[in-house]
């Protein structure tokens, strides 16, 4: 078995910690799946929404930070008011944990991740898989021994069929 999909399929019940560019392209794709493929901060990432959807709806718990949450409210207000009626639904599932940022700027990571990534790195060490789109910052989390999954190794899963079958 690919070990991304065993990392999803034991972390299941777990939860999960999606990164802020996941977690925009499921926030744009609820929000109006057209604007995906125009929107200059998910266009890369068009044809990953079915996959990103499918993986929020497995999960149990979908965990967060209050830095990963800003960075999304952030890039997405430039779609407007009706996007936040989105995001609030969203906002209003996921299980939210506080890593201080006196903490995060502590943390080894924070001068090349900067301040939301480190935020993850402690709050995922103690509690969940991380699904992420940035190299460096999945480089980082298994460098420390802390169950990642970079959303490039699940997109050959998604047409090959396995996730559909886990459900």
């Amino acid at each position: 078995m690919n070990d991304a999909l065993t990392l999803v399929l034991k972390h299941r019940h777990g939860g999960a910690l999606f990164d802020a560019n996941l977690l925009l392209v499921y926030a744009v794709g609820k929000y109006n799946k057209k604007r995906l493929s125009d929107f200059h901060h998910t266009k890369q990432y068009t044809n990953d929404f079915g996959l990103i959807e499918y993986l929020i709806e497995f999960f149990s718990v979908l965990y967060t930070t209050p830095n990963v949450l800003t960075e999304v409210s952030n890039l997405g207000k430039k779609l407007g008011s009706e996007f936040f009626v989105t995001l609030g639904a969203m906002v209003s599932v996921l299980q939210e944990e506080y890593c201080i940022s006196k903490d995060a700027a502590g943390n080894a990571a924070f001068g090349k991740l900067g301040l939301t990534d480190a935020g993850i790195i402690e709050v995922a060490a103690k509690k969940c898989l991380v699904l992420t789109a940035d190299w460096s910052l999945y480089q980082i989390l298994l460098s420390r021994s802390i169950d990642a999954v970079n959303i490039n190794h699940l997109r050959q899963l998604e047409w090959l069929g396995p996730l559909s079958n886990s459900r």
